[in-house]
């Protein structure tokens, strides 16, 4: 159990409500959030990053959110213990991710600037090496793969991107999309598993 104090406070802070309609309240409980997670070791954000309740992470976790970030309720960041060694969560200026999203930071996890994450996306950086029959599935050993997702980018709701993944600049991902392959640039992408639809103009 990781028991810095920064930390421990960041996360008691995290389950003050949200209250959005009394305006300075909420803005003095942003500001609360932001200056606890910005203490604690590994953390760095910008100024006016705006994280609603329950955001967790795990210890040891570098975590990178730029200016005016935007981190909806209830969002988690995890790994594997076999997690690569240089593994982020990096979250870039004016980025949305909205609530309940999931993102395995196993191998890190990129997003870019101005970008959209809708609710519920799960987002992994790692896989299973399930190739073997003498090797338990429980006892597979995992590949960290990171994941990248560019600046400009539109991800729907219900998301899934998988491991090794780059999502490329200005790409649009459409709801329940399941992304096992790269995205290129200015794509519209979308289906189980996801293809390119379309592009932007």
């Amino acid at each position: 159990m990781n028991l810095e104090p920064r930390r421990q406070l960041a996360r008691l802070c995290g389950h003050l409500p949200d209250l959005h309609a009394l305006p300075p309240y909420q803005r003095a409980v942003w500001r609360l959030r932001a200056a606890l997670l910005c203490g604690a070791r590994g953390v760095t954000l910008g100024p006016q990053v705006h994280v609603d309740g329950r955001f967790y992470y795990p210890a040891g976790l570098r975590v990178q959110i730029g200016r005016g970030a935007r981190i909806k309720r209830d969002v988690r960041a995890g790994w594997e213990p076999d997690h690569a060694a240089d593994a982020c969560l990096a979250i870039g200026s004016r980025t949305e991710v909205l609530a309940e999203t999931r993102l395995d930071c196993t191998g890190g996890v990129r997003i870019g600037r101005r970008s959209h994450v809708g609710r519920r996306c799960h987002v992994y950086s790692h896989r299973h090496n399930l190739g073997r029959r003498d090797v338990p599935v429980l006892d597979a050993p995992v590949e960290p793969a990171a994941v990248t997702i560019g600046d400009d980018v539109m991800i729907y709701s219900d998301v899934v991107v998988l491991a090794g993944v780059t999502i490329g600049n200005g790409a649009v991902v459409a709801v329940r999309a399941v992304v096992a392959n790269d995205v290129p640039p200015y794509a519209i992408a979308g289906g189980v598993p996801a293809r390119v639809i379309g592009e932007r103009a």
